[in-house]
């Protein structure tokens, strides 16, 4: 609940609403949540946010 309650009011103080989220972190791998009412903008945003990461993850590996 407090997970909840701390994503919305980020969501809310970011201004027009946008947000990227929720991410599940603690496990061996982040664990990225689309709900089934998840608007076409939050699947690009949260592609490219999994682009990101897999992008930054792969420089670390190669060193």
């Amino acid at each position: 609940d407090a997970a909840n309650i701390s994503y919305n009011l980020l969501k809310t103080a970011a201004g027009s609403g946008i947000a990227i989220g929720p991410i599940l972190l603690g496990a061996a791998k982040p664990v990225h949540v689309l709900t089934s009412s998840a608007t076409v903008r939050r699947i690009v945003n949260m592609t490219a946010l999994i682009g990101a990461y897999a992008k930054t993850k792969e420089r670390h590996e190669c060193r």
